[in-house]
């Protein structure tokens, strides 16, 4: 077990005095572990600090009065949380009437060729791949949003209930924009990015009112070591955010070597709520629970072979797996051809499936990869111990092979199966202190702990903030791209004020990984010469080759993102380049 802590927070778990908003695309019926530990961080921030927290959402789901009722009454909404929806709230609010102009073409009903689905207040025509229409109705039938998309580009309009407009975008980022600068105001706040779909876009939400954090809760690479699609727009934009939060200090270093140390990255490991006393040992020592979404990344696979090749021992471990998933009726199917359908149970989505593992004995983790697993911590909060796939990230950051769980190399079916067996094979007084060895590890993840940590995350983020407020994009003039002798030279004048900055340069080609390295210093001027190493990852850039040159300009701990623009590196000789100036 590693010391995932490296980025210790010190003082009380008092959040800086702004509001404090939580920004994710929806929540699901049957949501996973990123809308759980949003939930829960949001419900520690209300109790620890008692800051409210307004979660707001984007999805065009009809019925968020039941979300929220459903919410409350399992205790995952509570005073001091509010859930807001964009859509719901155009529907509700009392906007006064503005003049907008109306694109020509565009209609207030749809022809009779065109075909309508209804689904609650949201009404969806299409006509064609190009041409796209949705109405946002309320309950009365009167239109709220209108959102038309045509080859001319995308025209979103809000109404009131007298068919006035009253706001007008030409991009679905203004509208959420707008919406976001509603809720706010001229209050100031600190809006926190769990879903990395809402971070796509809200990366470019700029308010000088604002602290901007991202928190990532999944790996940001594939077994390859490159970016996920998925992830790329965001981690190629690391310094656009105040503060960028990952769960353990292996994915915060990982992110560092592979884009550089944008001077914003922070570990805060994800919060559990630990039971007030240790539950008394299960009374059945083989009995196991599996909390999981039901999908090719989480591997549930391997888990019922493992179980399998246990039971084949002669060890009658028995398994509820929670959850639901895609992947449900593959996996049923795969328990019966196994031969542990009447060993294995399918319980689907439970509320508060965390609270199972106080009846558990042992957990499995054979997933793919994980941001950190907040299932094996809640796990181990309630002594069930676990038997771990060592992935990237989280496992190794709290399991203690052979004290307080079970640590196998990926994929290895085979080892996870003996560790299981030593785990059932345990004598009452070994299973007893393995036990309390889990649940120190996770009172590292306690509320207090995780909420203090995030106190020292928002002070950093505001103070960044408050400088980037008073930078600006000019801190590099005069940028050059050249080739000499093989390699890539990158120059760039300094005005005298950013002299003492640190500049980092980042290189890239649309085919070929980036290649990074820092500026030094010559007077006014700043060079960097990749070595042949740095210059072989872009490839042989030929003359007809553009590269892209960005910068990242520290100061005083801001960072100012500069985009130089793509650019043909200029591949003449010295001696030539200073002929070309005698004749200009």
């Amino acid at each position: 077990m590693t010391d995932e802590f490296d980025d210790p927070a010190t003082g009380e778990a008092e959040l800086p005095r702004r509001r404090q908003l939580a920004v994710t695309w929806g929540i699901p019926d049957q949501y996973g572990g990123m809308t759980a530990a949003l939930l829960h961080r949001s419900r520690a921030f209300v109790r620890r600090s008692g800051a409210a927290v307004d979660i707001l959402t984007f999805e065009s789901r009809p019925d968020y009065e039941d979300v929220r009722q459903r919410l409350r009454a399992q205790g995952e909404l509570i005073d001091g949380m509010r859930l807001r929806n964009i859509y719901e709230d155009f529907r509700a609010a009392a906007r006064a009437p503005v003049d907008v102009p109306r694109r020509t073409g565009s209609r207030s009903r749809p022809h009779d060729e065109e075909t309508a689905t209804v689904a609650g207040s949201v009404r969806r025509w299409r006509r064609g791949e190009a041409d796209e229409r949705v109405e946002h109705r309320r309950s009365d039938g009167s239109l709220a949003v209108l959102e038309e998309q045509r080859r001319g580009g995308r025209l979103i309009t809000s109404f009131d209930r007298a068919g006035r407009p009253t706001g007008q975008w030409t991009s679905a980022s203004a509208f959420r924009f707008a919406w976001i600068d509603d809720v706010l105001g001229a209050d100031e706040a600190v809006v926190i990015a769990d879903s990395k779909t809402v971070a796509r876009f809200l990366q470019r939400y700029r308010r000088p009112n604002i602290a901007l954090i991202h928190m990532v809760h999944g790996s940001h690479h594939d077994s390859r070591g490159r970016l996920t699609a998925s992830r790329r727009p965001i981690f190629e934009n690391l310094h656009r955010w105040d503060a960028v939060v990952f769960l353990t200090a292996r994915q915060r270093a990982a992110a560092a070597a592979l884009l550089g140390d944008t001077g914003n990255l922070h570990v805060v490991p994800n919060g559990v709520t630990l039971p007030e006393r240790m539950p008394r040992l299960p009374r059945d020592r083989l009995h196991g629970v599996i909390v999981s979404r039901l999908s090719g990344i989480k591997r549930l696979d391997h888990a019922l072979r493992i179980i399998a090749a246990v039971r084949e021992l002669g060890i009658p471990v028995t398994a509820d797996i929670v959850g639901e998933g895609a992947q449900h009726a593959r996996l049923e199917a795969q328990a019966k051809g196994l031969g542990v359908a009447g060993a294995v149970r399918f319980t689907g989505y439970v509320p508060r499936a965390a609270d199972l593992y106080a009846r558990a004995s042992w957990t499995l983790l054979t997933s793919r990869s994980e941001g950190e697993s907040l299932s094996l911590v809640e796990a181990m909060a309630a002594g069930c111990l676990p038997v771990a796939y060592d992935i990237r990230y989280g496992p190794a950051e709290v399991i203690a092979d052979g004290r307080n769980g079970h640590l196998v190399p990926d994929g290895d079916v085979d080892a996870a199966a003996r560790a299981l067996v030593a785990l059932c094979v345990l004598d009452d007084d070994a299973l007893a202190a393995a036990r309390r060895a889990a649940r120190r590890t996770a009172q590292q993840h306690d509320d207090e702990a995780t909420v203090a940590r995030w106190a020292a995350v928002q002070r950093a983020a505001v103070g960044r903030a408050a400088l980037r407020e008073s930078l600006d994009d000019t801190a590099l003039q005069r940028v050059r791209v050249r080739r000499l002798r093989g390699r890539l030279l990158v120059t760039a004048r300094v005005p005298s004020r950013r002299r003492r900055a640190r500049v980092d340069v980042r290189l890239s080609t649309p085919e070929r990984t980036a290649a990074l390295a820092t500026m030094r210093r010559f007077g006014r001027w700043r060079f960097v010469r990749l070595d042949r190493q740095g210059s072989e990852q872009l490839g042989g850039v030929e003359a007809s080759d553009t590269v892209r040159t960005r910068f990242l300009v520290h100061v005083d701990g801001a960072v100012i993102a500069v985009d130089a623009g793509s650019r043909h590196p200029d591949h003449r000789s010295l001696v030539r380049r200073a002929a070309d100036r005698l004749r200009r």
